[in-house]
């Protein structure tokens, strides 16, 4: 595998102080206007103001400059152009219309492993510092053809399938259960974006503080997932799209790039294996979104 993590995401939102304000408080360090970082990954959401919300850039990172070579290649014998920018290249995926960018860059270094306690403190039992998100671990995108528009991350990117969840194939680059997801949906959109935090309490403790003033930011959680085993709890930003906090010890124990490998004819798992009742009937569903499907030509 060449490509090893989602560097960076681009977005258009209509209301960039809001979207600002949304993330600033979720515990993204903004490094400069519209520029939002993460402990590990550094830089990686830049928010820009448009009409409506949409999806600009996805900037997948790999090891060399070979590797860029070796995916230019494979997309384009998938009859998909290729620009050249610089040592980058970009290509436009044609179902989702959406651009992913390739670059080399420095993979992260591994994520901490939480000390155990060796002794308590009557007065700090339980941590309450700042939630302060690790990395950006995976999006998950909208799409009208999820089959069709597979095929551009599977075979050109080089990904591995790791599940199908409701009907979306969930990919990865190496040894997080995904990366990058495909959901039915009726247009192109951005479902959500998932931020790795230390442990399942900086989950509970940021979600709480997220809502605690706002309980329209609430979608669903906490809750674990059944196909990763991820812990979660989704919170929803002004621009209709929702911002996930999550934690996985089994990423963190999987101990090759095929230890996701689908399972033959195991059966389908749900989405959650427990969680916290929504207090919606359809939690994760975006907001409507007034806009026909982004193709290439659209962007």
């Amino acid at each position: 595998m060449v490509a090893h993590r989602v560097v960076s995401l681009t977005r258009q939102v209509p209301d960039l102080e809001a979207a600002s304000r949304f993330y600033t408080q979720f515990g993204l360090e903004q490094t400069g206007p519209g520029v939002f970082g993460t402990v590990l990954g550094g830089d990686q959401l830049f928010l820009k103001v448009g009409p409506r919300p949409l999806i600009e850039n996805i900037v997948v990172g790999v090891d060399s400059e070979q590797d860029i070579e070796d995916i230019t290649s494979r997309i384009e014998k998938l009859g998909v152009a290729v620009t050249i920018e610089g040592p980058a290249r970009s290509a436009i995926e044609p179902v989702t219309g959406l651009l992913f960018t390739f670059v080399v860059a420095e993979r992260l270094p591994s994520d901490p492993v939480e000390e155990k306690r060796t002794s308590a403190d009557r007065r700090d039992l339980v941590p309450r510092h700042a939630v302060r998100p690790l990395r950006l671990g995976h999006v998950v995108i909208g799409c009208h053809d999820v089959e069709a528009a597979k095929v551009f991350f599977i075979d050109g990117i080089g990904m591995r399938l790791s599940d199908y969840v409701t009907g979306g194939p969930f990919m990865r680059f190496e040894t997080d259960h995904h990366n990058l997801v495909l959901v039915p949906a009726p247009m192109t959109l951005l479902h959500h974006t998932a931020w790795k935090v230390r442990n399942i309490d900086e989950i509970g403790f940021g979600g709480s503080q997220m809502i605690e003033n706002h309980p329209e930011r609430h979608a669903w959680g906490l809750g674990r997932h059944a196909a990763s085993a991820n812990y979660f709890w989704y919170l929803k930003d002004p621009a209709g799209a929702f911002a996930e906090y999550y934690y996985s010890e089994m990423d963190e124990l999987a101990d090759g790039p095929t230890f996701w490998d689908p399972v033959p004819e195991s059966e389908g798992l749900p989405v959650a294996v427990w969680a916290s009742p929504p207090l919606v009937d359809k939690p994760l569903v975006p907001e409507a979104m007034p806009a026909p499907i982004l193709t290439a030509d659209s962007q």
